[in-house]
């Protein structure tokens, strides 16, 4: 019992302070070690009186570090001198000259020998070294690799893309280096065509020039004259005229649905859909065209050549629309002169008197057309005279016949009692129907008034 005790009083006294010693030694040893407190640890975030601390370190160490060889370095941390170490020398010099020059990275290897190596087994050999690919910029120029990427422009052919560009001068240039003015595109089309379509005058000449067949059809299945005619353009249709087109060349059959579909005269786009030979010249008169009609008539358009089916002539389109001028050039009058001679019937009092350059020289009692079959008041053009003739309606004999725009009416020698009583017709006595007859020529205007 005393042992025991004796023990318990030792273990008390002596234990304690023992284990108390070794705890702080071993603090002690491991902040001694660790490594936020070794001196050449980074430092925290200096407060600002740090930070001033900081800058007079540096201020005096500049001074240092001025007088160290080239290969020492410096702790910017102590702002003390480091002793030279060749091989952190060295690397800095090899960084310092990467700066000044930088390496081009060089070809990467081939790595088909390494990847099929190592896709023989599921863990590759530790011998074996898998080097990364390095990236290398383009070789070729950006404007090359879009090049290659973006769709060909050059679809069409040179010739067309200059018509279409309205570029007469590039045009003869292009033709000049070997390019054919015949080229078609993948659609069919020409570029005369195109020129004669787009009102291009200028290229249509280059073209002309240059060879191209005046007659080729494009994807109309027309030939260019033909195109022409459906376009108010004069110098296009003068330059395909100058240049020996043909000015009578019909209208190939049958014609297509979307030429019939753009045509916004009835009369032509019937003449279209059911007719055939159609000309140049008739689709100018059908369409009120008085430059183009003159033009191809001074090139040698025939107004007396007609469909081949209906045999409708120049002056019937004309005539139908009540194109008068245009009726007065087809008839053979000079465009730049103005009609002298005008008849004049006055359906309310039955009368008719002709003026000739604004004086009246002949005038007579008529009968116009009776209730059901009256004559209609307009202004007319006397398109063709007949010193006899029978009508067609009637089987009657109209002497002195001088018959108002292609149609059914006219004037002529008939039974005349100054009240209306004809089918339409304006009825002289036959000796004034005969002096009027030599008093008026065709093409001279007819105007009926109430």
């Amino acid at each position: 019992m005393k042992n025991s005790s004796f023990l318990n009083m030792l273990g008390a006294c002596v234990l304690p302070p023992i284990v108390g010693v070794g705890i702080c030694w071993g603090i002690i040893h491991l902040l001694k070690n660790h490594e936020m407190f070794r001196v050449d640890a980074v430092t925290p975030p200096m407060t600002t009186v740090g930070k001033v601390h900081q800058a007079k370190r540096n201020e005096s160490s500049a001074e240092i570090r001025a007088a160290l060889p080239v290969d020492a370095t410096f702790d910017p941390v102590r702002g003390l001198p480091v002793p030279p170490d060749a091989e952190k020398a060295a690397l800095r010099r090899a960084a310092e000259a990467a700066k000044a020059k930088p390496v081009i990275p060089a070809k990467p290897a081939n790595l088909e020998p390494v990847i099929a190596v190592v896709r023989k087994s599921d863990k590759p050999s530790p011998a074996i070294a898998i080097q990364a690919p390095v990236w290398h910029p383009i070789l070729d120029p950006i404007e090359d690799h879009w090049t290659r990427l973006m769709p060909r422009t050059d679809a069409l052919p040179q010739a067309y893309q200059a018509v279409i560009n309205d570029d007469a001068a590039h045009l003869a240039k292009i033709i000049a280096m070997g390019i054919s003015p015949n080229e078609m595109t993948l659609g069919g089309d020409t570029a005369l065509c195109a020129a004669v379509r787009m009102g291009r005058a200028d290229c249509v000449c280059v073209l002309a020039l240059s060879g191209a067949n005046l007659n080729q059809p494009a994807h109309e299945k027309q030939p260019p004259i033909a195109i022409a005619s459906l376009r108010r353009n004069v110098p296009v249709l003068k330059a395909l005229l100058d240049f020996g087109v043909d000015p009578n060349t019909r209208f190939n059959t049958p014609i297509q649905k979307q030429i019939i579909d753009r045509c916004s005269i009835k009369d032509l786009r019937n003449a279209m859909e059911s007719d055939r030979g159609i000309t140049p010249l008739i689709c100018c008169s059908a369409r009120g065209d008085v430059e183009g009609a003159v033009t191809l008539m001074r090139a040698g358009g025939r107004p007396g050549m007609g469909t081949t089916r209906y045999h409708r002539y120049p002056i019937n389109f004309a005539a139908t629309q009540g194109y008068l001028f245009l009726m007065r050039v087809l008839l053979g009058r000079d465009p730049e002169s103005e009609p002298d001679t005008l008849v004049t019937v006055d359906l309310s009092s039955q009368r008719a008197w002709v003026t000739k350059q604004g004086r009246i020289i002949n005038h007579t009692m008529v009968s116009t057309g009776r209730e059901g079959y009256g004559t209609p008041a307009g202004r007319y053009v006397i398109t063709d005279k007949h010193t006899s003739h029978i009508s067609t309606l009637y089987h009657v004999d109209m002497p002195w016949f001088m018959r108002l725009n292609c149609g059914a009416i006219g004037l002529h020698s008939g039974y005349v009692t100054g009240q209306p009583a004809s089918h339409g017709c304006i009825r002289l006595p036959y000796e004034k129907a005969k002096e009027f007859f030599g008093q008026v020529s065709v093409g001279d205007e007819v105007e009926i008034v109430y």
